[in-house]
């Protein structure tokens, strides 16, 4: 069965991402890929991820690789509808504002909190992509109802005046 969400965790420390990859995989409808690096994560970009989760300090290995603001630009860039959580273990409140800026989805601390945290920022995106669909269907019958409606005043424009309608009732 295909599952519904494909969610990429990018994280440099190995038992932060299996802890994080064994709590969501229990959820059904997504499909977890784990990634040690962020320059891993953006050569399978091309796999269509919905969301992403990304450590922000991804240079804490190894110092050359790109750290989590540089992974998100280039996310963002490339693939703009694809939703980014932030996960950092910084309190600090412009790194959060930071993440935001550049397009992150939300910003959770690593704490004992942040697992369900990041569940919970995980269906909000849900929601979120729930409610465009539904947005998007609306907006396909109202443009659907506005040309039935515009055809049948057209329909009736003709009729009348090709005198198959009239004022007269018909048994006068």
């Amino acid at each position: 069965m295909k599952k519904e969400y494909t969610l990429f965790i990018v994280d440099d420390d190995p038992m932060q991402l299996e802890m994080l990859k064994d709590h969501l995989s229990k959820f059904h409808n997504f499909e977890v890929k784990v990634f040690p690096t962020g320059e891993e994560c953006l050569e399978h970009l091309n796999e269509k991820p919905n969301i992403i989760i990304l450590d922000f300090n991804l240079n804490g290995v190894n110092k050359n690789a790109m750290n989590g603001i540089e992974v998100l630009k280039i996310i963002k860039k490339d693939a703009p509808d694809v939703e980014v959580i932030m996960l950092s273990g910084q309190e600090k409140i412009e790194v959060a504002v930071n993440t935001m800026k550049y397009g992150a989805f939300d910003y959770v601390v690593k704490n004992e909190s942040s697992f369900h945290r990041a569940e919970n920022a995980l269906f909000n995106i849900i929601r979120r992509f729930k409610l465009v669909k539904e947005a998007k269907l609306f907006k396909m019958l109202a443009v659907m109802f506005a040309i039935a409606f515009v055809a049948l005043v057209i329909l009736i424009a003709i009729l009348y005046f090709t005198g198959h309608i009239t004022n007269n009732v018909g048994w006068m």
